[in-house]
């Protein structure tokens, strides 16, 4: 038996959301390109940090937010944008199910949901991180 070890590790993107998001919307928006989970990763956690000043972000109102892997979602599906989303703070979205087994890799998706909140003129731009775990010779025996 080799010596392994489930190395964690963060997969690191950066998304806006779009100007011309209006209400009743929803958007899916890919994180920086590259920001790939591979299969057999277990998901630990999710956090956001926005970066730059976020205007209008109370137009988000009870907009929701989730991540994906694929088609894979990985948050509840509850987030609100507002709460996920606050200027100089960190915040987490907590997992559909802890841990989550990657069965099938993909990029990292944000996406926020339709709702009658105005998005109009909200202007966003925040870092993602995706903690995972993951050994890439776990099947080799």
């Amino acid at each position: 038996m080799a010596n392994q070890f489930n190395i964690r590790r963060v997969a690191f993107g950066n998304f806006s959301l779009p100007t011309n998001n209006s209400a009743n919307t929803a958007s899916t928006l890919s994180a920086s390109a590259g920001v790939y989970i591979p299969k057999g990763a277990i998901v630990t956690g999710i956090y956001f940090l926005p970066g730059d000043a976020l205007t209008n972000a109370s137009n988000l109102k009870n907009a929701t937010v989730n991540v994906k892997v694929g088609t894979l979602v990985l948050g509840t599906n509850n987030r609100v944008a507002s709460q996920a989303l606050v200027q100089t703070a960190g915040a987490s979205i907590n997992l559909s199910v802890t841990p989550i087994y990657v069965s099938a890799g993909g990029d990292v998706i944000v996406h926020f949901a339709s709702s009658d909140a105005d998005r109009t003129g909200v202007v966003l731009d925040a870092d993602i991180y995706v903690e995972y775990l993951y050994c890439d010779d776990r099947d080799d025996k």
